[in-house]
């Protein structure tokens, strides 16, 4: 009856963890500012990978977002950090 509500519930788990990172993105773009910024492109990877093998599409895509979204985060501090190795 309810099994809408699994598949909603991981929309919205993704949506909101995957908007976090936006507005570090904008911030970083306006202020040229990035050393405090930490990027996860390791542990979304994983999920991307692991949504992949249980045919999650749901995982697979809200994370490969979420990768995305880190890959601009990381050029961003590679462009603008003093230290971006950290």
């Amino acid at each position: 009856m309810f099994n809408f509500l699994i598949p909603l519930i991981g929309i919205l788990a993704t949506i909101f963890a995957v908007s976090s990172t936006v507005p570090q993105i904008i911030k970083g773009i306006m202020s040229k500012k990035m050393d405090d910024v930490s990027v996860l492109i390791a542990g979304l990877s994983l999920w991307v990978s692991y949504g992949i093998a249980k045919n999650d599409a749901v995982i697979a895509w809200g994370n490969s977002i979420g990768v995305s979204l880190n890959v601009m985060l990381l050029l961003l501090k590679m462009k603008y950090s003093r230290n971006p190795i950290s």
